[in-house]
């Protein structure tokens, strides 16, 4: 039987492997200050305000509140971290180090703060999908060496995702979806405002946007319904199940990435990846592992 999480999670996942998609080739092609793109994720969680007329949008205990805001603030600045490592690091090792961490750290915030182990076929699992995940991120045509400071970028970015996913967890079991949802968007806008509270952040971020060609806004604009869609079906997977799952199951978006990019690599040749035939078994390897790990969430 399907655990519940899992449909919305897959679907969140390929969501936001065809955002991340985008990002690769906006990231290729538009100048993006970290900052500035972080803000105006954190910012555009304003739309939440959508579900107010419905009424499904409650005022959740003060503590829970707390937590959901700080879920957002948090994810805000693991956005800024993480794209800042981008920049300053080789991009598949980052990518490769902060996925990996991300599962682990919300492994040990969810057994420490919500008392919330996996059986051992949930952390057979677990394992398989991130180290799977690994695996497929992995690119031979690295340059530079791997350094303690990439380490470290990359697990303060992990660390932020974590804790946004474990305080999000942490509201969803005492408060409603939507309600929690809504108030983890205000987080983010709190966290987008405090970027651009800062003076020097403000130059930047306004820069940023008077550098950036018109023709990245349709593209940036159409990643983010697709970002947002997926965080929503991933806020609404970890409502129903286990937050270091939900994040494991990460590694499917990797796969996801992985064909989505062999799909489109002849459209926009930015994408293409050459790899030699050790890798390229190397991916396989890694697919089998992501299906058996799924197989096993779902026996």
């Amino acid at each position: 039987m399907l655990p519940g999480f899992f449909i919305p999670a897959l679907v969140a996942y390929f969501l936001l492997a065809l955002a991340g998609l985008i990002d690769k080739v906006l990231l290729g092609t538009a100048i993006i200050s970290p900052r500035a793109y972080a803000f105006y994720v954190g910012a555009l969680g304003i739309l939440a305000i959508v579900l107010l007329p419905f009424g499904v949008v409650g005022f959740p205990h003060p503590r829970y509140l707390l937590a959901a805001l700080a879920s957002g603030v948090a994810g805000v600045y693991a956005l800024w971290l993480f794209y800042e490592a981008l920049k300053s690091h080789e991009a598949s090792r980052v990518i490769i180090t902060t996925g990996a961490l991300v599962p682990i750290f919300t492994l040990i915030f969810s057994v420490i703060i919500l008392d919330e182990p996996l059986r051992v076929d949930q952390l057979l699992a677990f394992g398989l999908l991130v180290l799977g995940g690994v695996l497929i991120s992995y690119q031979e045509n690295i340059r530079r060496p791997y350094t303690l400071e990439l380490f470290r970028h990359a697990a303060q970015a992990a660390i932020l995702f974590a804790t946004s996913f474990t305080f999000l967890r942490s509201v969803y079991l005492s408060e409603s979806f939507f309600s929690g949802f809504f108030w983890s968007r205000m987080g983010g806008v709190l966290g987008a405002l405090a970027i651009v509270a800062v003076p020097e952040n403000f130059r930047r971020v306004y820069w940023a946007s008077k550098k950036a060609p018109k023709t990245a806004t349709l593209p940036f604009l159409f990643n983010q319904a697709m970002g947002g869609a997926g965080a929503f079906l991933q806020s609404y997977a970890i409502s129903l199940g286990s937050a270091a799952l939900v994040g494991a199951l990460q590694g499917a978006q990797y796969a996801l990435l992985l064909i989505l990019v062999i799909i489109f690599s002849r459209r926009f040749p930015q994408l293409r990846e050459e790899f030699s035939r050790w890798v390229a078994v190397q991916k396989i390897l890694a697919l089998i592992m992501i299906a058996s790990g799924l197989y096993l969430l779902t026996r």
